[in-house]
């Protein structure tokens, strides 16, 4: 991208980054006193959609997707953010044919188009989709033909993902690997505390665990031999995610404060990039930026329709970008 693109892109970039929801928005989200109500101040902070707030919160990342995809330089670093659209994708295309449901929702937000996707699934044809996706769906196709198993196809996927996001990496893009890395590492750490306290057998979580992480699969296997020492392995991501495993470790109760300080660290590492100048990182902190709202929206609203308080949605609300 010429130098002049570049400093056209971060101009755009910053416009909209004034734009993020900050605390006080969110707040008065929070204290609406019934949907009607949040409907209504949703529309003042610049969410119109009425009760379509879902459509919103995707037309909210839809745009903000392609924008990604306009500006993007390093296409494939780019790529490993927006893949996880595509394997969500999938899985409600998979679990929507195994029903015998017709008609879904999909995101444009992926790397593969949508149609592209429900054309081979309903096919069960996977030649013109990527490697790491034809073996993995080729695969898990056999398996379905003898036994429909949706917690098959989210395990199968998420994998898939993963191997498809380390492909994409290289050294150079230290600070997505680190993320990414730090995502398998949390995901792995939650997911056996979860199995921890439903009593699941070894074999159970050694079949979820998912390679890519800097702590081994084997390390997490061990641990899970000795739950005690589970909230050790998170040590390394410093003393407020440590605090958490411990909690989650003691408690069921705190395993979704876990998630939620796990992702929050996460974000911690491209708020950096938040002002760059010419770098990709800069648009992956704009991406995680807009994740954040729309899942603070659905969250928000879901809760209010749902007759949730302040302090059960609070709990499971993500930090965001203009916060």
């Amino acid at each position: 991208m010429p130098q002049e693109s570049i400093y056209y892109a971060v101009g755009r970039l910053s416009v909209l980054e004034n734009t993020a929801l900050d605390k006080s928005r969110i707040d008065r989200l929070l204290q609406a006193s019934g949907l009607d109500e949040a409907e209504r101040v949703l529309a003042e902070i610049g969410w119109p959609g009425g009760r379509d707030w879902e459509a919103a919160a995707a037309r909210h990342m839809q745009t903000a997707c392609t924008l990604l995809k306009e500006l993007a330089t390093d296409v494939r670093m780019v790529d490993a953010f927006l893949i996880r659209y595509d394997i969500n994708n999938l899985k409600i295309l998979l679990k929507a044919r195994c029903l015998g449901q017709d008609s879904v929702a999909l995101s444009p937000c992926g790397t593969v188009d949508p149609d592209v996707l429900a054309r081979a699934v309903d096919e069960r044809r996977y030649t013109h989709l990527p490697a790491i996706l034809k073996e993995t769906l080729d695969a898990l196709e056999k398996r379905l033909a003898i036994d429909i198993d949706p917690m098959d196809i989210d395990v199968t996927l998420d994998k898939a993902h993963y191997r498809m996001v380390f492909s994409l990496l290289s050294g150079k893009q230290k600070t997505a690997l680190t993320y990414f890395r730090m995502r398998v590492d949390l995901t792995n750490g939650a997911m056996a505390l979860r199995a921890m306290h439903a009593g699941k057998p070894a074999q159970f979580i050694q079949g979820l665990l998912i390679e890519g992480g800097s702590i081994p699969v084997k390390e997490w296997e061990k641990a899970y031999a000795k739950p005690e020492k589970l909230p050790l392995l998170f040590n390394r991501f410093g003393p407020v995610l440590y605090a958490a495993a411990v909690a989650a470790y003691i408690s069921p109760d705190k395993l979704a404060a876990l998630e939620r300080e796990a992702d929050d660290g996460l974000l911690a590492l491209y708020k950096p990039f938040r002002h760059a100048v010419d770098k990709d990182e800069r648009l992956i902190s704009y991406l995680l930026m807009r994740e954040r709202e729309a899942a603070a929206i659905r969250l928000i609203m879901a809760g209010k329709e749902n007759g949730f308080d302040r302090d059960t949605m609070l709990e499971r609300l993500r930090e965001l970008y203009g916060r």
